[in-house]
């Protein structure tokens, strides 16, 4: 027998089908710690057995939720059959033995969680949608015909995204809420010292021109872009990140002998960056709601971004950073010039983007997840067998 719906919290379980740290995987990090600190909602985060280390470096200090190892991670292929019924059969299990009263599923792609959202049907849950492209990826449309999604509460992380979303899982208008992402409080440093010592380590000079990547290095996030925006635009690119495309990137980066590409590889933290760089590139050809442009922003750091990876900021992205209309090197090394000549307007720009950053902060985010989630709460679930009578 289903349990009925009450509104209640109680134990939230979230099932993370990631297999590698990214943005998607910091926000729900966060979002998690801070459900865990509300009184009387306990928190399970579960995901593959190979990301709890990078979950459990990430946990920021205080509540923290309990990390639970679980092969539900997707492939990032278009799933099989036997990828989404292996899926589900894993998430179905833990769910038995935790009995949780609510899931939340975050994807970081549309079919990313298939067999959890047919894992979750008899539960009261929450799906979180963070990249959702324009087109539908291969093999969702059938699979969304099989799906169970009677009950189930939907949001995303950007009214561009949550309108698809709706159309790919053949949802009502408006039935999916639009969610905006998180940006950190503005870092407490002295920016010239930053400037100085970070530069210093490159062996620049503290004046010399300074452009920052952060992100993975792949072809998604216009990281084949770099080397010839930095050489167009004659200014130093430091680059913080890992991915796919890191060997090629240290071999352009080797061969150029103004060594304008710098590698920094994975930080934990690129916080200190975001104050010594003049600019930050966002040459991506999808984003959600990108959380390197709300911390850049929160540093007040101006953003050089093509118009697809803001799109989630609606008609206010052109106010908020200077935008490229596609993602290649010439525009955005032209459009940096210009913006680095332009010191009053990139600091009006810089200064506009830090109050959008501000206006974002987790005090006024958190209470409308927790809204999302009580009402998911109080829906009621697909019962995937009849009663047997009593």
């Amino acid at each position: 027998m289903t349990a009925q719906p009450s509104g209640r919290l109680g134990h939230l379980l979230i099932l993370l089908p990631s297999t590698r740290f990214g943005g998607t995987e910091g926000h729900t990090l966060q979002l998690a710690a801070r459900l865990a600190a509300q009184p009387g909602l306990r928190v399970t985060l579960a995901a593959e057995a190979a990301l709890l280390p990078e979950l459990a470096a990430g946990l920021p200090h205080g509540p923290a939720p309990a990390l639970r190892a679980a092969p539900i991670g997707w492939s990032g292929r278009v799933p099989t059959e036997a990828e989404i019924a292996g899926q589900q059969a894993a998430a179905t299990a833990l769910v038995a033995r935790l009995a949780p009263d609510i899931l939340l599923i975050p994807l970081p792609w549309p079919n990313a969680g298939l067999g959890l959202l047919r894992a979750g049907a008899a539960l009261p849950r929450l799906v979180v949608l963070h990249l959702v492209p324009e087109a539908a990826p291969a093999g969702l449309a059938e699979a969304v015909e099989d799906l169970p999604l009677e009950g189930a509460a939907w949001c995303a992380v950007s009214a561009p995204g949550a309108r698809r979303a709706e159309r790919f899982f053949g949802l009502p208008p408006l039935a999916c809420a639009q969610i905006d992402n998180p940006a950190p409080p503005p870092p407490q440093a002295d920016r010239a010292m930053v400037r100085a010592a970070l530069r210093a380590g490159l062996g620049l000079h503290a004046d010399a021109p300074l452009v920052l990547f952060v992100g993975r290095l792949e072809k998604g996030k216009g990281a084949h872009l770099l080397p010839g925006i930095a050489t167009e635009s004659g200014m130093t690119l430091a680059c913080a990140g890992s991915g796919p495309l890191r060997p090629l990137l240290d071999r352009q980066a080797a061969a150029d002998p103004e060594g304008r590409l710098r590698l920094l590889g994975q930080l934990a933290d690129p916080a200190a960056w975001y104050l010594a760089a003049d600019a930050l590139v966002l040459p991506s050809v999808l984003e959600g709601m990108p959380l390197v442009f709300l911390e850049a922003a929160a540093a007040g750091c101006p953003v050089v971004a093509t118009e697809a990876a803001l799109e989630g900021l609606g008609a206010a992205a052109p106010d908020l950073a200077r935008l490229v209309p596609r993602p290649e090197a010439a525009p955005f090394a032209a459009t940096l010039r210009a913006l680095l000549a332009d010191p009053e307007g990139a600091a009006a720009l810089a200064g506009r983007a830090r109050a959008e950053a501000a206006r974002r902060s987790w005090d006024r985010i958190l209470p409308e997840w927790l809204g999302l989630l009580r009402a998911a709460a109080t829906r009621r679930p697909l019962d995937p067998s009849p009663e047997t009578p009593a």
